[in-house]
């Protein structure tokens, strides 16, 4: 129904992500989500499409997304896998600070493989006891000659057994700094994280630090930059691919709900003819439309640079990832038993709806954030 708020390109880009989306992900979310595994063939077809630098612009080799493009591609992938969007997150994070913040040197040795998917990159915020706490990193960069030395420890950080470029966040000289590091850099160990609640196919893992050497021209912008690229580069579009994929959770949630209310039939009538299941279904679909309205109004104030974008994207990513959870839970009570067996695809929903009220800024935080927004906006105002 929200189609006709998208330009042609755009309703042309989201038939193709959609028709992709159901023929190559779909069909085989629920097996990846058991065996905690994303296959390289599935990710080498987001490569070959040129959506992995979807977001870069085309004089550095990518296709000049605009942000409701890349909204609607993480929704398109989410409806098929939530774990999934995840890669696109941290990886087109990641372009997007090189892009943005990146030296000539750095867009040249990184910027260009990162566009064409040659290497995959991710993006090391998360502590243990820091996460949506920024400025309490424990992670250490210390000088060493020409040379900088990492010393500390990442948790649950996306897709980082399959990178080959972190974006390491860290106190340097006292200042909050980001660092590139290499995958292949001596003394950093990678351990898979298993047995998540969701995201189970997002190779999550932890990172150890332990005298990392890079080159001290792998800073990004220069020391106490680190916030700054956080709040005003990177995470926009770490958030609105978590709106947008719980959009299509959403969306997938609907679409399972309404096959299994139309299939199932309890006390002499399907499921669809009784009106608390009906009522359900209702509420499901309202609050995808409120979701989808919530995030376009968002990418469309990114794009024109709004005073209130990041307001918008905040509230988008909080409604949406919210509304998720509610309509997964609503489809795993529409399906019974069933819905709660691992093999079926609403209970990955549920888990995965989850994880999204948590990354990239727990909602708790995204209300802090909006509400300094709010006070901010109106104190201004009023004087």
């Amino acid at each position: 129904m929200f189609n006709r708020f998208l330009s042609p390109a755009q309703q042309e880009w989201l038939q193709i992500f959609e028709q992709f989306s159901a023929s190559n992900i779909a069909p085989y979310a629920d097996e990846w989500d058991l065996s905690e595994t994303m296959p390289d063939s599935v990710i080498e077809q987001l490569v070959h499409n040129g959506w992995l630098g979807g977001l870069a612009k085309t004089e550095h080799g990518g296709l000049g997304f605009d942000a409701t493009t890349f909204g609607l591609l993480n929704m398109a992938i989410g409806a098929g896998s939530g774990s999934l969007t995840g890669l696109l997150n941290v990886h087109s994070m990641m372009l997007k600070t090189i892009e943005d913040w990146g030296t000539q040197e750095q867009q040249q040795r990184f910027l260009t493989p990162l566009v064409k998917g040659e290497i995959i990159g991710a993006f090391a915020q998360t502590e243990v006891s820091a996460g949506g706490d920024s400025k309490n990193l424990t992670t250490r960069v210390e000088d060493c000659g020409d040379e900088l030395s990492i010393h500390g420890q990442k948790s649950w950080i996306t897709f980082a057994q399959s990178a080959d470029l972190f974006l390491i966040f860290g106190k340097y000289q006292g200042l909050d700094t980001a660092v590139l590091l290499p995958a292949n850099t001596p003394g950093l160990t990678v351990t898979a994280k298993k047995n998540m609640l969701g995201f189970r196919s997002a190779h999550l893992a932890m990172l150890d630090f332990n005298d990392c050497r890079v080159p001290k021209t792998n800073i990004i912008g220069k020391p106490g930059f680190g916030q700054n690229i956080i709040a005003n580069s990177a995470l926009d579009y770490g958030r609105i691919s978590v709106a947008w994929a719980a959009v299509g959770i959403q969306q997938a949630a609907l679409s399972a709900s309404v096959h299994r209310a139309s299939s199932r039939s309890t006390f002499g009538t399907f499921l669809a003819d009784q009106g608390i299941i009906r009522g359900y279904l209702a509420e499901m679909s309202g609050s995808l439309l409120a979701s989808q309205l919530t995030c376009l109004s968002a990418t469309k104030a990114k794009e024109a640079k709004d005073e209130d974008a990041l307001e918008q994207i905040l509230q988008a990513k909080l409604f949406a990832s919210h509304e998720a959870g509610i309509s997964a839970a609503k489809a795993v009570q529409i399906h019974g038993g069933h819905g709660c067996d691992e093999i079926n695809g609403v209970s990955r929903l549920y888990r995965d709806a989850k994880i999204l009220q948590i990354v990239e800024g727990s909602n708790e935080l995204q209300k802090m954030l909006i509400g300094k927004q709010l006070c901010t906006r109106y104190s201004h105002h009023a004087h």
